[in-house]
């Protein structure tokens, strides 16, 4: 297998909207320097995620012979195991790349990946602010259980969508993006492809576990809690942070992210974690980072 040379840590968004304050994108080299914060190739201020997928598709930018880890703050699935099904009665796929296929086709009319039409057709699961549909359960993923039960975060179900936690409609858009890479010759998904090849691996993580694995808890709002965690996590430095507005705080989740990849991506126990069944591998995929 060739080896990892560039580490890329993506802060999502499933927002409505066309361009997102809280999507940020952050890159790193194997060399151990400072990350750096990755502008639209638009030159736009924000990024689109159709944008975002549209980089990760062409290479990233990166040069020829380059094999990235790039990982995403989002869910790539939904919880199935607990019920031999991801929505009961729903007649929805029972593998996560036929999800992201359904998910994608049920909202081919909604702009920028928005996952939001999904929730509407199936809203009798879902926890909105003010409306709890009468099938709502707190369902989690067995990575997701595991995270917790590890005291690697907090981690929300994803048919909870109230509150600054809540990552079910971002993990909607994901599954969206991920339809579309899915047969990309270039990109490997992780763990529903085996990284045993050539291209870069795309794998979920969770952002809050990075920046503990660094030694800080909460966001980071200034430059020297950003570069603690840096150092701690391996890497050289930031000469400053990369905005004061709330986007330098997605930025600095980015950029922790694409350091922590680095450091964590030679440890075989990550990409083997114990519970990791063929059936979760299927269905529910795994966070990158829990073991």
């Amino acid at each position: 297998m060739t080896a990892l040379t560039h580490f890329v840590g993506i802060d999502w968004s499933g927002a409505k909207g066309s361009r997102h304050a809280g999507l940020a994108v952050a890159v790193c080299e194997a060399d151990g320097k400072a990350p750096q914060v990755i502008a639209p190739p638009s030159d736009r201020k924000a990024w689109s995620r159709t944008e975002c997928a549209n980089w990760i598709a062409a290479g990233m930018g990166l040069p020829n012979r380059s094999r990235a880890l790039i990982g995403i703050d989002s869910a790539f699935s939904m919880p199935f195991v607990d019920k031999g099904s991801y929505i009961p009665d729903s007649g929805l796929p029972t593998t996560a790349r036929g999800l992201w296929s359904a998910l994608d086709s049920i909202c081919s009319d909604a702009h920028d990946l928005y996952g939001g039409p999904f929730v509407d057709v199936n809203s009798d699961f879902y926890l909105r602010t003010n409306v709890r549909g009468s099938r709502f359960e707190r369902r989690m993923r067995v990575c997701e259980q595991r995270a917790v039960d590890s005291r690697a975060g907090p981690c929300e179900s994803v048919f909870h969508l109230i509150g600054p936690s809540q990552v079910g409609l971002s993990g909607l858009s994901t599954m969206r993006m991920l339809s579309g890479l899915v047969d990309a010759s270039n990109i490997s998904i992780w763990p529903y492809d085996a990284p045993d090849n050539d291209a870069s691996v795309l794998v979920e993580i969770y952002a809050a576990a990075f920046a503990e694995l660094g030694g800080h808890r909460g966001k980071m709002r200034d430059i020297a809690a950003l570069n603690a965690t840096l150092k701690n996590l391996g890497s050289d430095e930031m000469a400053q942070m990369p905005t004061t507005a709330r986007a330098g705080e997605h930025a600095a989740d980015a950029l922790v992210t694409a350091a922590g990849l680095r450091m964590i991506s030679t440890d075989r126990k990550y990409w083997h974690p114990p519970a990791l069944s063929t059936k979760v591998r299927r269905t529910e995929g795994w966070i990158f980072g829990v073991v």
